[in-house]
């Protein structure tokens, strides 16, 4: 006698109770036990979701305020040092495409680890412009070397670029136009 992958529960609120009363108390308990699961993860979703709008936010005042920075120390600057401000830039590009990252977590909920794999490329080559290419050993220098080339295999041909559906969704107006209402009732 082969077994169904069904399980039935006795008196679960599908079928008569041998009484012959439904199973209200039971289906109401699990309609509760669902509810209480959506109400939690509701609630859970809105916290996270508000929590990466500071995140945005702080990211946007670090941008501002390092593009700020860059154009006091350029104006007032007699001797300019190009690895600050070339480091500067890739430190703003950074930050863009953390909020990039930010941004598709909160429209899609789904972390983009080729996204994220991208910024660590360019961090790693933001810390050695920052600390020169002089000072730094021949031996940090090839471990270095030796990571960019696994993190850029890896986005190569690890399977991490998604190849699904376009990300970025369709720019919509803010004030969208609204079709005028028509009326349901005739005129007489």
């Amino acid at each position: 006698m082969a077994q169904s992958d069904e399980r039935t529960y006795p008196h679960s609120g599908s079928e008569p109770r041998p009484d012959g009363r439904e199973g209200e108390g039971e289906r109401k308990r699990v309609e509760f036990y669902f509810w209480v699961h959506s109400l939690f993860r509701k609630y859970v979703e809105l916290t996270m979701d508000l929590i990466l709008v500071g995140l945005v936010l702080v990211a946007f005042f670090f941008i501002v305020r390092t593009i700020y920075s860059l154009g006091e120390y350029l104006f007032r600057s007699e001797v300019l040092d190009i690895a600050f401000v070339v480091s500067e830039v890739m430190f703003v590009f950074i930050l863009i495409e953390v909020v990039r990252l930010l941004i598709l977590y909160l429209e899609f909920h789904r972390v983009a680890v080729d996204t994220m794999v991208e910024i660590t490329i360019v961090a790693v080559l933001r810390e050695v412009i920052l600390n020169g290419v002089i000072q730094t050993t021949p031996v940090t220098l090839g471990a270095i070397s030796l990571f960019i080339l696994v993190l850029g295999a890896l986005l190569k041909y690890g399977g991490l670029r998604y190849t699904g559906p376009e990300l970025y969704s369709q720019p919509k107006p803010f004030f969208a136009r609204r079709a005028p209402a028509t009326r349901s009732h005739s005129k007489r």
